[in-house]
């Protein structure tokens, strides 16, 4: 990927490269990544997303049978783990 980098941009990998932070442009932009994904969560959104479709999938296949559900005590017969309660 060739990117091309103007102005305000240009100054501010320029600075983080002179400052040590990063060694390459590459470097800047993956630190770029990291900080917005700390800003805004966005791969916890993501997976958020993920699970609410897999529960609702869950819930279908539970309602037409094709899963089942069990009790505390059914899973601990099954399983052999004990359930903390």
């Amino acid at each position: 990927m060739v990117v091309n980098f103007q102005g305000i941009p240009e100054k501010i990998v320029g600075a983080a490269i002179a400052s040590g932070l990063a060694k390459t442009k590459t470097d800047v932009l993956m630190l770029g990544l990291i900080e917005l994904e700390h800003k805004y969560k966005l791969l916890e959104k993501l997976e958020d997303e993920e699970d609410l479709k897999d529960s609702l999938r869950i819930e279908k296949e539970v309602a037409e049978g094709k899963q089942k559900l069990y009790s505390a005590k059914e899973f601990e017969k099954k399983t052999g783990f004990k359930i903390r309660r």
